[in-house]
This record gives structure tokens, C-alpha cells and sequence, in this order.
């Protein structure tokens, strides 16, 4: 009967402001013990006891409460509070102060974000999403919104990811229409403002509409490339990469991977450092044909050597046409390019010939019959003046520009984005940076070579 008890004297302290003293506890106890027979207090104190003295931790109740609010809405005051009650009623987080837990999830609501802009080219432009998007089924969206949602993303930020992913999904290709397409586009967002998050829900919307083969080119060092890797794990995959037997063999999962198992894919690479793209690694597989049904993803350093690799392994998968070039009909490809503006341009004057990490990733491109490219910048200055060809890397189907949201903390946050005058201040930014102004004797603005040093 303890079981029943524990909860019913949770429920008589659900409105006390957390420590709750022990006076109150022990009149709640006796209250349920008069209540329910065969409860002694003795022996129910000490348990209500240790609930509230062991919560988990706070986060884990937002995340848990925004289950009881309204999504895709505003939320109000007693709704909050209401979903606070069904909450700190439960042994994980009855200790937790519900003001503390209130004032998170306000915040949570608070967040704001402009819509994104976007340029494009309206004569390219075919648009497919809104047909098709009813009779596909987003179990790899779904699961990655609901992961997302439970690291405390807000909803306004879940939403804007959602509508931007399907936007850019549209200027993209329907991938299961047989057809010869190759799309580019580019999306540019703040510096550390959630690109990543964008193109893992861009990757996962892809791999439910029947993009098969998913390449992301994840930077140039190996502790990027993992870092990468290890994100995808957790936001796609929904298992480590590096340790794939233990999933295989006793279904160890992380991430998107402990919500559900629907979604379904294999990956060419792992998390390890050394986890890049190899062709016997790539060859075997796990025993899964470069044919199944199910995506791939391999994430990648741009590494001239790597992608040459990968270009041949891809190049034997393919069909020889009869006037004798080789091509992948059986995929549609999505190709993430991760710091777009960094390595993968062609740097070279138009007489040399492409740099070899551009002319690969075209090759790449090219033994496709449908393929798709998207890059992500922060700086992406060298990707509009990209030549307009059709070859070429310029994303001359889309640009899309990604607004931070308010909680975003940035250099404009930090400095301003002017150069304000002594006396000057500026109310928009945070006050973090002081102005030094005691260095001029010894280090003058300006002076002549013979002057003399400063003392």
C-alpha cells in the first residue's frame, strides 16, 4: 500500500514551494496514513523523504511537462501550471521547486525567430513537397523533432527548423521520380547557430521522401569529421558508429535510437578519428548491399585522397550507358556540404584546371542521374561568386538565409556591430566588454619613428 501512498501525499504537497519543511511532511504523511490502512508513518516518511530529496534533474521535468502543452501555439500561465502539477506529482521530480521549473519553460516559450528569406531561381524552381507530403511517412523527421524537443529545444525553434527543411527539401527534387536533375542550393546561418541541427533534419526528411544515398562533407580535420559523425549518430542513426557490433549484435542504442527504432540506415563511415571513408570498410558493410532499400550516409573530410576513394567506390556501383559514361540510376544522392565556403571551391585560375577536392566532389555529383547539393555557411562570400556554370558548385537554384533566434548569443551581441564613440553606449549589446583607455601613454595611437619610448 506504500505505492499508493507515496503519490497521494505528493499530491497534498503539490502547491508547497520546495524545500518543504519537515513539519508539513509529516502532516501530509499523517493525513494519508488515517487515510489508507496498513500505512504506518514510520515507514512512510522516511520514503517521501528520500523522493523529495533526490529529484532528477530540472531540464528532464521541462522536457517531461511540454509534453502536457499545446504545440505549434502560444501557451498560457495556468496552462504551464497545470502541466507543472501532473509533473511534480511523480517520485523523479517531486523535490524540484515547480517556480524554478515554471520560469524554465516560460523562457522556453519566449523565443522568438524571424522567418527565414530565400532567393531562387524561379525558372528551375519545381515544386513537390506539398504534393507528396501526405503520403510520406517521417519516421526519421518525427523521432529527431521528438529528440530535439527533449534537449529543451524550444517550440518556435522546432517549428522554423521543420518549415525550413521542408522549404529546402522543395527546392531540392522529388527523389523517387525517375528523372535526370541536379540541384544546388546554399543555406548561410550565424556562426554556431544551429546549421548542424538544420541539415540533420534536412538529412532526415530526405531519407524518409527516398533519397537513398546521403554524403556530408564534414570539414577538413578528422576531429571534425567525427564530431560530425558522432552528431548524425545521435540526431539519425540512433547508434555510435565506432561501436556497431554492440548495436548489431545486442541493440545499444543512442540518441534518436532510445525513442524508436523505425527509421532504419546504415553508414559507410564511423565516429572513430580514423573512422573516414575506406573501400573495404565500405565493401562489407555489415553485410548490407550498396542496393538495399534502406539509406546510406557516409560523412566525409574534404580530403582530396578520401574523395577519390569515394568517387571510385561509387564509380564501381554503377552502370556503364552506351556512350560510355558511368552512372548511378538506382540512387538519388544528397549531398551536405558543411563550411561550404572552406576547401571545396575551386581556387584555381581557369586555365589550371579545378583544385582536386572540387573536381572531385563534381565527379561525385556527376555519376548520378539525380542528385542534389546543399551547402551550409556561416561566410559564404566565395560561394556567390562561384561562376555561374552549370558544373560548378554556385547554388544557383536557392539561397537561403537562416534567421538566429533570440536566445542566440553572438559577436553583434558581444561588440555591436558599429564602432561607438568614448562617451557612446549601446543598450542591444551584453555588458561583458569594457573599454580600455589607460593604454595611451604608453602606447600611443600614433608617432613618429624618432620620437622617444614611453616610460
Amino acid at each position: 500500500m506504500i505505492t499508493v501512498a507515496i503519490p497521494t501525499v505528493l499530491a497534498l504537497l503539490i502547491k508547497e514551494e520546495r524545500p518543504i519543511q519537515d513539519e508539513i511532511i509529516k502532516q501530509s504523511c499523517e493525513k494519508v496514513c488515517n487515510i489508507i490502512p496498513n500505512v504506518n508513518i514510520d515507514e512512510l516518511y522516511p520514503e517521501v523523504k528520500s523522493v523529495l530529496s533526490n529529484p532528477k534533474d530540472v531540464f528532464d521535468a521541462v522536457t517531461t511537462a511540454k509534453k502536457y502543452l499545446p504545440k505549434n501555439t502560444s501557451v498560457t500561465k495556468q496552462q504551464i501550471e497545470e502541466a507543472i502539477d501532473k509533473v511534480i506529482t511523480t517520485s523523479d521530480f517531486a523535490g524540484l521547486s515547480r517556480n524554478l521549473i515554471s520560469r524554465y519553460i516560460e523562457e522556453n516559450y519566449n523565443i522568438r525567430m524571424d522567418d527565414f528569406r530565400i532567393i531562387e531561381d524561379e525558372e528551375r524552381r519545381n515544386p513537390w513537397i506539398g504534393n507528396a507530403k501526405a503520403s510520406i511517412t517521417w519516421n526519421f523527421w518525427n523521432r529527431y523533432r521528438e529528440y530535439l524537443s527533449e534537449k529543451n529545444y524550444s517550440e518556435t525553434v522546432l517549428n522554423q527548423i521543420d518549415k525550413l527543411t521542408d522549404r529546402t527539401l522543395d527546392g531540392l527534387f522529388n527523389p523517387i521520380e525517375k528523372i535526370i536533375v541536379g540541384k544546388k542550393g546554399l543555406v548561410v546561418g550565424q556562426v554556431q547557430s544551429g546549421k548542424t541541427s538544420n541539415y540533420t533534419g534536412l538529412i532526415c526528411k530526405a531519407a524518409d521522401a527516398g533519397y537513398k544515398l546521403i554524403i556530408v562533407l564534414a570539414g577538413i580535420h578528422n576531429n571534425l569529421r567525427s564530431q560530425t559523425q558522432l552528431r548524425l549518430d545521435e540526431g539519425f542513426l540512433g547508434f555510435d558508429t565506432q561501436h556497431q557490433r554492440a548495436f548489431d549484435q545486442n541493440g545499444v542504442t543512442i540518441g534518436v535510437g532510445k525513442i524508436n527504432q523505425t527509421g532504419v540506415a546504415h553508414s559507410l563511415t564511423s565516429s572513430l578519428d580514423n573512422g573516414d571513408f575506406a573501400t573495404k570498410t565500405a565493401n562489407s558493410m555489415g553485410g548490407v548491399n550498396f542496393n538495399t532499400t534502406e539509406p546510406i550516409i557516409a560523412v566525409v573530410k574534404k580530403n582530396a585522397k578520401v574523395l577519390e576513394r569515394l568517387q571510385t567506390w561509387l564509380s564501381a556501383q554503377s552502370e556503364t550507358l552506351p556512350d560510355g559514361t558511368k552512372k548511378i540510376r538506382s540512387k538519388s544522392l544528397l549531398l551536405i556540404d558543411d563550411e561550404a565556403d572552406n576547401a571545396s571551391i575551386n581556387t584555381n585560375k581557369d586555365d589550371d584546371g579545378a583544385t582536386r577536392i572540387n573536381q572531385h566532389i563534381k565527379n561525385i555529383l556527376n555519376l548520378f542521374d539525380r542528385s542534389g547539393y546543399v551547402g551550409y555557411t556561416a561566410t559564404p562570400f566565395a560561394n556567390i561568386f562561384i561562376p555561374i556554370k552549370e558544373d560548378d558548385l554556385f547554388p544557383r537554384d536557392f539561397i537561403i538565409n537562416i534567421p538566429a533566434p533570440t536566445n542566440y548569443i553572438g559577436p553583434e551581441k558581444v561588440f555591436g556591430i558599429k564602432v561607438l564613440e568614448d562617451e557612446d553606449e549601446n543598450d542591444s549589446v551584453l555588458p561583458i566588454v569594457n573599454r580600455v583607455n589607460d593604454y595611451r601613454d604608453s602606447i600611443p595611437n600614433g608617432h613618429k619613428k624618432d620620437d622617444a619610448f614611453p616610460d
